[in-house]
């Protein structure tokens, strides 16, 4: 985007001079090409107290303005007004469209913000006809955000009041018309926006003091097009909502679908059903191609509140670097019982425990006196007779455990946590070192795959993998789990800090190999967020370093901790 400033140039032409006038000032922004955008003092049609007035700051130079002439509003609108203007535009049946408009009261005034929006085939989203031209159907679109809220200069806003407003459909594809009627005078206008995609859930610009120019266009109607059915299009977590994809093709098939239901999952079926595990608002989008390379998008909005039975479970993932040895080559199992306090955990996967000198009842009393409350664990050597393992510390009864001895020496803990009434199968599991040692990994992961499928539904996976993402034994463990990390990271609720930020390549060592990982098929389990917190005494030199960048002090293990929070609904 740049900055524009309005620009009178006179040309002279074979005698004759033309006056041609730029761009005027603002914001100069690109809208995606399905996105209608049109300029309001273009409009063909003009009713009534509606003129086209010049104005430096609208797009183009030119905005419509009615003028305020006292008149009392509107309470309901008119099938024939008196005063209105209208423009024709492209668009798709069966395509949520969000309306936008940028405008401007006279005098900043609330007694001059608002019109009334009607179309020539308008639906909604149940293909019941609505805000039709001709009959007394609008949606207001007022300036003011809501009661109280601010009105300075341009501003963007939609149908909505104190909220995103409805969608608008059409009950076919093609050309269609849309009506601005008055509501009350005085009301200035220059850009009306119609997007199925980009601004569907978003405003183009700000709500004041706006200075967003979107360039004007009129999209072209592929013969390919593409509609989506949702249902329910809204409900509580875990919502699982079935998908339709409506074609229209003149000719070959469609060869491929792209699914994002707005979540950060994906799917490449025709018509697919997804679980939407966490409240919010999503935009969910389909994008065909067809056999012949034509392409046609479109997309939906849906509403997942959240769920009253719903708690809440923190995962914490911490090697302990044989049994509480710190970057200042000390064993301190108070220091990591302090760092499990502080971070709050509801279950924690502990990696190089050393069972042989009573660590985990150590370390479990120690958290008891730290946090003041009861705490349960389950201990599994790397394998029988080994003075080292893995161990489970939860605040939630323990029903049940297992263990599974790996190849290569290595273990597998699982406990059956009664979680407030839900059980939650937990696993805390260390793959082989060194790096080198992929493929030995690869045959590990196969048998936790193989050991964790044996108990049912929701199954949480923690451990030391010594493996980082998109290497091979990881790919394997996320044939049938996802990565509760990257979930945090493409929903924005990661957090880590500034010398290792959060994204898919936070160190948990040198690299991120210490992971949490949840099932696939957990339709019960969500992840709200996730940290990497920052563990060093930067007022200590590390004694044994890490060898990584942000290696500036004692840190109580030779990894960072991880939490991952989730949702057992």
């Amino acid at each position: 985007m740049s900055s524009l400033t309005r620009l009178h140039l006179s040309v002279r032409f074979r005698g004759m001079a033309w006056i041609v006038w730029m761009i005027t000032s603002g914001t100069l922004a690109h809208a995606s090409s399905s996105d209608v955008v049109l300029y309001a003092s273009k409009a063909p049609v003009k009713s009534g107290t509606w003129a086209v007035v010049a104005d430096s700051t609208a797009a183009g130079g030119y905005a419509i303005g009615n003028p305020n002439l006292g008149a009392a509003k509107l309470t309901s609108p008119l099938a024939q007004p008196a005063n209105y203007f209208e423009l024709t535009f492209p668009a798709y049946s069966g395509q949520a469209y969000h309306l936008w408009i940028r405008a401007r009261s006279l005098s900043n005034s609330t007694s001059n913000d608002s019109v009334y929006v009607q179309f020539s085939d308008s639906v909604n989203s149940s293909q019941s006809a609505v805000y039709r031209i001709g009959t007394t159907s609008a949606a207001p679109v007022v300036l003011q955000a809501c009661s109280g809220a601010a009105i300075q200069a341009w501003g963007w806003t939609d149908n909505g009041w104190c909220g995103l407003g409805s969608a608008i459909y059409f009950q076919s594809s093609g050309t269609h018309t849309i009506r601005v009627q008055v509501r009350e005078d005085g009301l200035s206008i220059d850009q009306i926006v119609l997007s199925p995609q980009t601004y569907l859930s978003t405003a183009p610009g700000k709500a004041i003091n706006d200075t967003t120019i979107l360039t004007a266009n009129l999209p072209s109607l592929s013969s390919t097009s593409v509609s989506i059915t949702a249902n329910p299009t809204s409900g509580s977590a875990p919502l699982s909502v079935n998908f339709t994809s409506n074609v229209t093709l003149t000719s070959g098939y469609v060869s491929v679908y792209y699914w994002n239901f707005g979540d950060g999952q994906t799917s490449s079926a025709a018509s697919p059903s997804h679980i939407y595990q966490t409240s919010g608002n999503y935009t969910a989008s389909l994008k065909i191609t067809s056999s012949t390379g034509a392409t046609a998008s479109a997309s939906t909005l849906l509403s997942v509140s959240g769920s009253s039975s719903s708690i809440k479970l923190r995962v914490m993932q911490a090697n302990i670097f044989y049994g509480g040895h710190g970057t200042d080559d000390i064993t301190n199992l108070s220091r990591d019982a302090t760092w499990i306090a502080n971070m709050n955990p509801d279950v924690v996967s502990l990696i190089e425990v050393l069972g042989g000198s009573n660590d985990p009842q150590t370390l479990t009393s120690l958290v008891k006196q730290k946090t003041g409350i009861s705490w349960y664990y389950s201990y599994v050597p790397k394998y029988p007779g080994c003075v080292e393992g893995v161990m489970i510390l939860s605040k939630w009864p323990i029903v049940s455990t297992s263990q599974y001895f790996m190849s290569y020496q290595m273990p597998i803990a699982q406990a059956t946590l009664n979680v407030g009434g839900k059980y939650v199968n937990f696993f805390s599991t260390h793959f082989q070192w060194p790096s080198t040692s992929s493929s030995q990994r690869q045959v590990e992961a196969n048998e936790l795959a193989s050991f964790a499928s044996s108990f049912s539904e929701p199954r949480i996976i923690a451990g030391d993998f010594n493996a980082q993402d998109g290497t091979p034994e990881i790919n394997i463990v996320e044939q049938k789990y996802l990565s509760g990390w990257n979930t945090a990271v493409s929903h924005n609720t990661a957090v880590a800090y500034a010398d290792n930020p959060p994204n898919l390549y936070t160190r948990t060592r040198k690299s991120r190999i210490d992971h949490v990982f949840y099932s696939k098929g957990a339709t019960n389990l969500a992840v709200s967020g996730g940290k990497v917190p920052d563990t060093r005494d930067l007022a200590i030199a590390p004694v044994i370093k890490i060898g990584t960048t942000d290696d500036k002090g004692v840190r109580p293990s030779d990894h960072n901790f991880t939490t991952i929070d989730f949702t057992v609904y």
